[in-house]
């Protein structure tokens, strides 16, 4: 068994202060470089954007790291300018991400480099093509959820480089990194255990052929602590117990290897190309399940917000001529260390950059995404009190709206067929989905509170033109104003909901605004599929017939969910072999969150629903005093035959 190492050096740290920079390299990337000097082999991955810190602070250093790199015990990797979140991010921007990190590379370094690996191991197939658009022939990305998601596969793959399926016919080579090795690496470093006992724990591949990463992660974490500059409680330093292993490596085992060597010396599946995302896990994350796509979409100071900020900027640059230095600050701006525990002063400079950004591209334009939802003309709907239900009609479709629940969405009729709606509680014997399922309703889960809801009692208005029938309601509680807008075409199969949360602050809750449930009995259920754009220029589809499916599946009392999807155009569609439901909204409005839900029953039945979410709790969220403001626009078209 051959072995390698990738030591990730980070100077966009989101627990970094700007002054720490300097103390992260002196502590950390010194004694790396001295190591490579020294004869040992590894690879070092770095951004363009820490390529730059490093260029501006410790110039010695980038010169040693030059020279380092013209040896044949060291090579780089590469990963982009900026350390984004891919499969968050539209198309556009991810291929500018590493057209920027490539020029870095080459003007700074003056290296290509082949290999990438996957950012935080956030991968989607379609996300990943930009590594090949850029030239990238290698990507490196963890085994473990992958492997979690694929029980098929033969765990001796792990051991092997393989070709990856990149979708539209691409593909690019694979290596494995791993994250139970690299977690077991930093803690032998943090002495938590020995040497002896490591060793022992890799003498189980002493006979086993091909190749594996013992460590595929930060540097910065090695004798160094945000605002601590002590040794841990070590008195050797864990730099010096990196050093012991690596030698005790060398001596007792094969050895240690490039990245590149793992794709040139080992046989790779040619044949068989392997898709590492499923039907249940589109987006395969690192690690353990807290770290989930939610954690940089819908968590810390506010990602929601900045996430729609950058989409608004994004579809500017799209119309405009946008400079390497705006580029360079978007892409910075969809860090993901922006979204996470970022360091104060940090946040407020990159406040000051979006704002620098916003007024001069926003500046002549009305920054207001839609005015008040009652646009129009309206006059109440006065009902008899018997009366709970509205039916509005077109030539090609109905829709049924309860007002004991908020306006709710009843039922909705197509072509003569009910596709959306409300499933009554009762409707499975399952008592696990002993509910009422509504459709375009809001819900706010405050933590250890009881829910709220716009599912209230509620008087309409309602009004029209020549090509609209518009309906929409607002309520008030103690700490919430909920206001909602229907928009039915009257000329087509499609029909729009505004939904708005007004509150006075930003506290700890989830909140769901966006259900969908599509109603039972007119679908095909094998040939259910859902499909999306998660990064990548091209929608991807995933199959799941009767297979079930919870993306909104809790975790603890301190994550609320695991999964979740990009839609990073703002498309969503549910169909099978003859009809499907389009589901569309703007990210530059609200970037919201889809995500599936579906159960299907030993009698036939099922239950299929699209939540969309705007807020998710990890360990990163911040409260804010702020007032928060949630509101979007989301339409829905049926393709009906």
């Amino acid at each position: 068994m051959k072995y390698h190492l990738i030591f990730y050096m980070n100077l966009m740290f989101s627990a970094l202060s700007d002054k720490e920079r300097v103390v992260v390299l002196d502590r950390c990337m010194d004694p790396l470089l001295k190591l490579g000097e020294d004869g040992f082999t590894f690879a070092i991955q770095m951004s363009g954007l820490s390529l730059e810190y490093l260029e501006k602070l410790r110039p010695k250093q980038l010169e040693r790291l030059k020279k380092l790199l013209d040896s044949s015990n060291c090579e780089f990797i590469g990963n982009g300018y900026s350390q984004m979140i891919q499969p968050l991010i539209p198309w556009e921007v991810n291929q500018k991400n590493h057209e920027l990190g490539m020029q870095c590379y080459e003007d700074i370094l003056g290296v290509k480099p082949e290999i990438a690996t996957i950012n935080e191991m956030a991968y989607s197939a379609g996300s990943a093509r930009s590594f090949i658009e850029s030239d990238y022939t290698g990507i490196i990305m963890e085994w473990n959820n992958p492997y979690k998601a694929h029980p098929e596969w033969d765990s001796s793959l792990q051991y092997f480089p393989q070709k990856l399926d990149l979708g539209q016919g691409d593909e690019a080579d694979l290596i494995w990194g791993d994250s139970i090795l690299f977690q077991k690496f930093q803690r032998y470093v943090h002495g938590e255990i020995e040497l002896d006992e490591y060793m022992d724990g890799l003498y189980k591949y002493e006979n086993q052929k091909g190749a594996l990463c013992l460590y595929c992660s930060d540097a910065e974490v090695f004798d160094f602590r945000p605002r601590r500059y002590g040794n841990e409680g070590l008195p050797e330093g864990e730099w010096l117990r990196i050093r012991k292993l690596l030698e005790a490596i060398e001596l007792e085992t094969a050895g240690l290897i490039l990245p590149s060597n793992v794709i040139k010396d080992f046989q790779k599946n040619e044949e068989n190309p392997l898709q590492l995302e499923s039907y249940w896990q589109p987006i395969v994350v690192k690690k353990q399940d807290k770290y989930n796509i939610n954690r940089w979409a819908l968590t810390g100071r506010d990602d929601f917000a900045l996430n729609t900020k950058c989409y608004r900027l994004a579809n500017e640059f799209k119309d405009g001529k946008p400079s390497r230095d705006d580029w360079e600050k978007l892409c910075f701006l969809w860090s993901s260390d922006l979204r996470t525990h970022i360091e104060e002063n940090r946040w407020l400079q990159a406040q000051d950059i979006l704002a620098e950004l916003e007024f001069k591209w926003l500046k002549k334009k009305n920054t207001t995404i839609r005015n008040d939802l009652n646009l129009t003309k309206h006059k109440e709907y006065l009902t008899p009190d018997k009366d709970r239900f509205i039916i509005l009609k077109t030539p090609s479709q109905s829709l049924k709206f309860d007002l004991r629940k908020g306006l709710s969405l009843r039922e909705w009729i197509v072509n003569g067929s009910s596709v959306l709606g409300t499933v009554p509680h009762g409707a499975f014997e399952d008592i696990s989905l002993a509910a009422d399922y509504y459709s375009c309703n809001s819900v706010i889960e405050p933590q250890g509170k009881h829910k709220i809801t716009d599912l209230e009692t509620i008087k309409p208005w309602i009004d029209e033109d020549d090509d609209f029938i518009y309906i929409g309601m607002q309520l008030k509680t103690s700490e919430y104003i909920f206001k909602k807008k229907y928009s039915i075409n009257k000329k087509s199969n499609e029909f729009s909901v505004e939904q708005k949360i007004e509150t006075s602050n930003r506290r700890k809750s989830l909140i769901r605004s966006g259900h969908f449930t599509i109603l039972p009995g007119f679908w095909d259920q094998s040939s259910l599929y859902y499909e999306t754009k998660l990064g990548g220029g091209e929608l991807e589809r995933f199959t799941f017939g009767k297979k079930a499916i919870d993306h909104t599946q809790n975790l603890n009392q301190l994550v609320s969910t695991t999964f979740g999807l990009g839609a990073t155009n703002g498309e969503f569609r549910i169909g099978d072999a003859k009809n499907s439901i389009i589901f569309k909204h703007e990210p530059s409005e609200a970037a919201l969150v889809p995500r599936l839900q579906y159960f299907p029953q030993e009698n036939g039945s099922y239950l299929l629903r699209l939540i969309y979410s705007a807020q998710e709790l990890d360990e990163t969220f911040r409260v804010s005093d702020k007032p928060q403001i949630i509101k979007h626009n989301i339409l829905v078209r049926a393709d009906i035959e």
